[in-house]
C-alpha cells in the first residue's frame, strides 16, 4: 500500500470533534486536554470517551513521513489529517467567527 496526499472537501467540525493529536508515542485529546494517551488500537479517549475518527501530528510537518507510518500502524482505523492544513483551516474558522456581528 502506498501513501499519497489527497485533497477533498471535509466537514471541519466533524474533524474537530473527533481528532487526536499525537507525538511519537502518546496522544493528546483536544477536547478534555488529557495528555499521555497510549495509542495502540485507540478508538475513544480514555478520559472523556470522545469517539476518534481522525489523527494528526505536529511532527509530520516538513515531509517527516515516518511519524505518519508509525501512527497508521498503531491506529489503522483513523484517518491521518495533515496538521498544517488542519490548523490553517481551524484558524480561518476562528478568525471568521471573531468578525461576525
Amino acid at each position: 500500500m502506498e501513501y499519497i496526499r489527497v485533497w477533498s472537501e471535509v466537514d471541519l467540525k466533524d474533524i474537530e470533534d473527533h481528532i487526536i493529536i499525537v507525538d511519537d508515542k502518546y496522544g493528546h485529546c483536544p477536547a478534555c486536554k488529557k495528555i499521555g494517551i497510549e495509542l495502540k488500537d485507540l478508538k475513544k479517549c480514555p478520559s472523556c470517551s470522545r469517539e476518534l475518527k481522525y489523527v494528526t501530528s505536529k511532527e509530520a510537518q516538513g515531509g517527516k513521513f515516518d511519524i505518519v507510518m508509525r501512527t497508521k500502524r498503531k491506529l489503522p482505523d483513523l484517518i491521518f489529517v495533515d496538521y498544517s492544513d488542519y490548523e490553517r483551516e481551524l484558524g480561518k474558522k476562528k478568525a471568521g467567527n471573531l468578525f461576525k456581528v
